[in-house]
């Protein structure tokens, strides 16, 4: 029995590295595929094909491209998700309060992921898509996220030197861990153009449920207004805003039989 535990992890952890090459690569040959994953040709064929026969991918002459499946379960793991379903009113009410854009995100290691957007911004202005990650230090979404791990969390995921990509972003893991104190202090994150110049983003953390997930996270969302910097250093409006639908969010957590399973 445990060989056959172990034979199918190493299976799953081909196919995820196979969706990977395709979903960044694609549309990729199987010879492209074989060079890219390092994997024997014969266990890549065999794999595409029940891969291809799952939908998970399509193939297209002799390429290979992502089939319907991981479209179809990532909208419905986005939008049919407990949390989603419980948050999306209060983002929608908070984007109709505020007229800016407004970010749901979760993290992941010392990325921000991206889990829903609302507001009419272009991707090109803000390149914040659906499931798309950014650095968590470059980010008020991340350093909201952040404020809610225990401080060893930093040290593990963060080197000591940050890669600087604006003027205001944290140069060291040192920085980075004052900005995250300062969040727990204040229950606010702030970005004065880290991510994208001239664009401003003021966000909160989220407890979600009392239990830690599998990959030792704590369980936290965050959600962030974003737009004109000139605007975030001066409507003071819009951190009350925030307040209000991060409240609302919580009054509706301590209702949900999901997370008061905890």
């Amino acid at each position: 029995m445990r060989s056959r535990d172990s034979s199918l992890i190493g299976i799953l952890e081909r196919v995820d590295v196979i969706l990977e090459v395709v979903a960044i690569e694609g549309p990729v040959t199987l010879s492209e595929i074989t060079r890219l994953t390092e994997l024997p040709r014969t266990t890549v064929h065999r794999l595409l094909e029940q891969m291809i026969q799952q939908r998970w991918l399509l193939r297209i002459g002799n390429d290979y491209e992502l089939g319907v499946r991981p479209f179809e379960l990532g909208a419905v793991a986005r939008q049919g998700h407990w949390f989603h379903r419980l948050v999306h009113p209060h983002l929608e009410e908070l984007r109709a309060r505020t007229r800016l854009l407004v970010h749901l995100a979760f993290l992941d290691g010392d990325s921000t992921i991206w889990w829903d957007r609302i507001g009419e911004v272009p991707i090109s202005l803000v390149p914040t898509g659906i499931g798309a990650r950014t650095p968590a230090h470059r980010t008020a979404s991340g350093k909201a996220l952040l404020s809610a791990e225990e401080d060893e969390f930093l040290d593990q995921h963060f080197p000591e030197q940050l890669a600087q990509v604006t003027a205001g972003t944290c140069n060291t893991r040192e920085e980075l861990s004052a900005q995250v104190h300062e969040v727990r202090n204040m229950g606010l994150a702030f970005d004065h153009g880290e991510n994208v110049a001239e664009l401003g983003c003021i966000a909160a953390p989220i407890l979600v449920r009392q239990s830690p997930t599998s990959d030792g996270h704590h369980t936290a969302a965050s959600v962030s207004v974003c737009g004109p910097l000139e605007r975030l250093d001066n409507d003071r409006r819009l951190s009350a805003a925030l307040f209000t639908c991060i409240a609302g969010v919580q009054r509706d957590l301590a209702r949900s039989p999901v997370a008061i399973d905890d």
